[in-house]
């Protein structure tokens, strides 16, 4: 099972604080992530995203993936990781 997102895996990040209405790229993306996370540099710190930040970010890239993507987000503020957190957290 793989996990896509458009514009990039950010996005993803972006979920757990915020709606992320209005992406227009990659740059805008980092930008709004950087509000939030502002020493952020392509490294996690799992803490930083706790299990109801989880939650919050899985209902919210849900509602975004209306159709379900059947292969990858073709859109700009779609993702798809939702689906591997979902598979991963049912088998702890």
């Amino acid at each position: 099972m793989a996990g896509y997102t458009h514009p990039k895996f950010e996005f993803w990040l972006l979920l757990h604080f915020e709606e992320g209405n209005a992406i227009a790229n990659s740059q805008d993306c980092t930008r709004r992530l950087k509000r939030h996370l502002p020493e952020f540099d392509k490294s996690i710190n799992s803490g930083q995203f706790p299990r109801e930040m989880i939650d919050i970010a899985t209902g919210r890239a849900k509602q975004k993936d209306n159709p379900p993507c059947t292969d990858w987000p073709r859109h700009i503020g779609n993702t798809t990781v939702y689906r591997l957190v979902e598979k991963i957290l049912e088998a702890e």
